[in-house]
C-alpha cells in the first residue's frame, strides 16, 4: 500500500478543523471514510499520528512532523496542476488580519488581486492579532496582517504598515471644546473610557503606555465591537483609543474630535506573517508580492 493525497488531505483536515465530523464536512466525505484514511496513514508508517482521550484528537510528537510534510505535499500537489497551463495562478488562500487592517483596507486588496488573478479563492477571516498569528503556526493560515509582537522562530514577519493610535471623544463631550489643548494621561485617567475587549492588539497597546502614567482608567463599556465602540464614543458618552485607520472617516467628518495626548504620541507597526520554510504555492508568493506592492505609504 502507499500513502495517498487523500490519507494527506483528511490529517490534515482533521487537525485544522479540530475534529472527524468538521473535517469530513470540509473534504465532502464521510466520517468513515476519514476515520479510515488515518487509520491506513498510521499503518503505513507504523506510528500513531494522534493520542485519542475520547473524541478529543491531539497531534502526537511524530505526527506533527508527519503534518508538516503532509501540508508541503498537498500545496505541490496544488501547484501541480498548473504546470500545463504556467501562466495561470489559482488555489485557495486562507488570510487572516487584525480588524484595522481586515476591515479598512484588505477588502479593496483582496478584490483588485482577484481582478487580476480571478481562478483564485480567498478565505478572509478577521480576528485579533493573537489568533492569527497561532493560525499561522499551526498552518491554519496562509499569510495574516497582525499588529502585535510576533516573537516565533517559526513566523517570518515583515513590516507592512505604521499606524497610529489616537484618542477620541464624540462633538458633545467637553473635551472636544478643548481639542487644541495638550492632555495628559493623568488630566484623562478619571474620565469614563470606552475600550475594546483584551485580546485586541489596540487595547494592548495603549493599556501598556497608560499605565506607565496613572495606575487605572475609568473603563465604563467595553465590546468586541468596534463601529460600537465608535457609536458610543459619538455619542458623548467617552474616550476610546483607537487605530488611525479605523477612525480616519469618522474624524474628517466631524464626527469623532481627535485629542492630543502628550504621553501617547506612538505608533504601531502592522506585520505581513507567513510560516516560516512552508512551501509557497503559486496563489501564496503571488499575494504576498501584491500585498507589498499595494500597501499605503
Amino acid at each position: 500500500m502507499r500513502i495517498t493525497l487523500r490519507q494527506l488531505a483528511a490529517l490534515e483536515a482533521v487537525t485544522r478543523e479540530g475534529g472527524i465530523v468538521k473535517a469530513a464536512a470540509n473534504l465532502g466525505l464521510s466520517h468513515s471514510a476519514i476515520s479510515m484514511s488515518l487509520k491506513d496513514l498510521e499503518g503505513h508508517l507504523g506510528v500513531d499520528l494522534f493520542l485519542k482521550s475520547g473524541r478529543n484528537l491531539k497531534l502526537t510528537d511524530m505526527g506533527k512532523r508527519v503534518l508538516e510534510k503532509a501540508r508541503t505535499i498537498l500545496a505541490q500537489a496544488a501547484d501541480l496542476e498548473t504546470l500545463t497551463i504556467p501562466e495561470q495562478i489559482h488555489g485557495r488562500l486562507r488570510i487572516g488580519a487584525a480588524a484595522p487592517i481586515g476591515n479598512y483596507l484588505l477588502p479593496s486588496i483582496c478584490a483588485a488581486f482577484i481582478e487580476r488573478y480571478p481562478d483564485v479563492r480567498i478565505e478572509l477571516r478577521v480576528m485579533p492579532s493573537q489568533f492569527a498569528i497561532e493560525g499561522i503556526y499551526k498552518s491554519a493560515l496562509d499569510i495574516a496582517f497582525v499588529g502585535a509582537p510576533v516573537n516565533s522562530k517559526h513566523i517570518e514577519a515583515t513590516p507592512w504598515l505604521r499606524d497610529p493610535l489616537v484618542v477620541c471623544s464624540g462633538p458633545p463631550h467637553p473635551l472636544s471644546q478643548k481639542r487644541a489643548s495638550d492632555f495628559s494621561l493623568e488630566d484623562l485617567a478619571h474620565e469614563k473610557w470606552i475600550m475594546e475587549k483584551t485580546h485586541s492588539s489596540e487595547r494592548t497597546s495603549f493599556t501598556l503606555e497608560a499605565l506607565k502614567y496613572v495606575n487605572s482608567l475609568n473603563i465604563i463599556l467595553e465590546s468586541d465591537s468596534v463601529e460600537a465602540i465608535k457609536r458610543a464614543v459619538q455619542s458623548g458618552t467617552g474616550l476610546a483609543c483607537l487605530s488611525r485607520l479605523i477612525v480616519n472617516q469618522e474624524i474628517e467628518r466631524g464626527e469623532l474630535v481627535p485629542l492630543k495626548v502628550k504621553e501617547l504620541n506612538f505608533t504601531r507597526i502592522f506585520s505581513l506573517i507567513v510560516r516560516r520554510k512552508n512551501y509557497e504555492t503559486q496563489a501564496l508568493h503571488a499575494f504576498r508580492r501584491f500585498a507589498l506592492d499595494a500597501r499605503p505609504r
